[in-house]
């Protein structure tokens, strides 16, 4: 019978797929933008940096250009790397009367939506570069002025209402939200959790947390600490008020919580690493076959005829072992009853899965090469009768 699961990882393609898809997914704003501000001039390449804008790359009348866009569509400045020679001549009189021959890193041509057009010349130092800032006619712009203009420049957080967010959005980009989210879940419920555990009921749990609490989380533009705390209350309310959860089940019930979150809140680039370590977490630190030697506890009544045996440690350790087929790390007595024992067991398995793979595979060739030594033996006895 094929494992079932062999299925995860269609499904885990699936899920790549598209996340693949969502963060290559430019926003029409930003291409509808940057037409309008360059017409067409052929293949662009989008990315988004590390400030959280959309930059395209792109050729037009023989040079470089790489433009930053907000994600409605704004566009934030546009620049193109140049050599020395290229700068205008006032600004290259500048850097040798005020930096003589110091090393440069990069320079590059700005056209800024708060600055105007400016020179950006980065010179290399020891640890963290300088840049420098000329405007065309040789004068550095005011670090003051750069501070003040780069703090303009910088994403500001998002403190409108959720829901404006939501609205903003295509009805594709809100299904893409969605589905995402969906199969990321049904991995970490169905494929990961239920095939391990087989408890459908936390399982439930499991999807019905994430996928109640996803809309909250996406019209919530803005997650307050009170809001946080809301979530971490309804937690311990389902962990009251119901039958005691394992350490292994309160883990991957913050773990929906968490991929909610990931999946609602962040930007595409860091929603696929993050809900990626949410899922490889959980599949490797819950594997049976990776902890297959880690220690384990059960809760045994063990019935027992001989009454003076039953406070003997030493000896249930020993029943126990022998009965179970299991290694016995300890045995605490929890309670003595009429010729039954209950007991809190500490044990881990005899060996590994994969050693004992290993070890039968052993026992098999010496098998064979037994059986053929045996089969030696009988021939050079018949040629010695003969």
């Amino acid at each position: 019978m094929k494992n079932p699961r062999s299925k995860m990882w269609p499904v885990m393609a699936l899920f790549l797929a598209a996340f693949a898809s969502l963060a290559s997914a430019v926003p029409s704003e930003v291409e509808s933008s940057f037409k309008s501000r360059y017409g067409d001039v052929g293949k662009v390449e989008w990315e988004m940096d590390a400030h959280g804008y959309w930059e395209g790359k792109f050729d037009k009348d023989g040079k470089s250009y790489r433009a930053d866009f907000e994600k409605k569509g704004d566009w934030v400045e546009t620049e193109r790397s140049l050599k020395f020679a290229d700068l205008p001549d006032a600004v290259q009189s500048a850097i040798r009367a005020e930096h003589g021959d110091r090393k440069i890193a990069e320079i590059e041509e700005v056209d800024s939506k708060q600055k105007g057009l400016f020179y950006d010349i980065e010179f290399t130092e020891k640890g963290k570069n300088e840049d420098v800032e000329y405007n065309k006619d040789g004068e550095p712009i005011a670090e003051t002025m750069g501070i003040l203009m780069g703090g303009l420049e910088a994403p500001m957080p998002d403190i409108e209402n959720g829901k404006d967010e939501l609205e903003q959005m295509t009805l594709g980009q809100v299904m893409m939200e969605f589905g995402v989210n969906l199969i990321s879940i049904l991995i970490y419920a169905c494929l990961i959790y239920y095939m391990r555990h087989h408890n459908h009921k936390m399982m439930f749990l499991l999807l019905a947390f994430n996928l109640f609490l996803f809309p909250i989380f996406l019209l919530s533009s803005v997650l307050t600490m009170g809001f946080g705390f809301t979530i971490f209350a309804l937690l311990a309310l389902v962990r009251l008020r119901s039958e005691n959860f394992d350490k292994a089940e309160v883990a991957y019930l913050l773990g929906a919580v968490a991929l909610t979150f990931i999946n609602s809140q962040l930007s595409a680039n860091i929603e696929i690493a993050a809900t990626g370590i949410v899922l490889a977490t959980a599949y490797l630190a819950d594997h049976p076959r990776l902890w297959a030697s880690a220690y384990q506890t059960a809760e045994i009544r063990y019935r027992i005829s001989d009454t003076k045996r039953m406070l003997d440690r030493d000896y249930l350790a020993k029943v126990i072992s022998e009965e179970f087929n299991i290694i016995v790390n300890a045995v605490e007595i929890e309670r003595v009853a009429r010729k039954e024992v209950r007991l809190n067991v500490v044990y881990s398995d005899p060996e590994n899965p994969s050693v004992l793979k290993k070890k039968r595979k052993k026992e098999k060739k010496e098998a064979k090469k037994a059986k053929e030594e045996k089969k030696e033996k009988e021939a050079e006895s018949d040629d010695m009768d003969d």
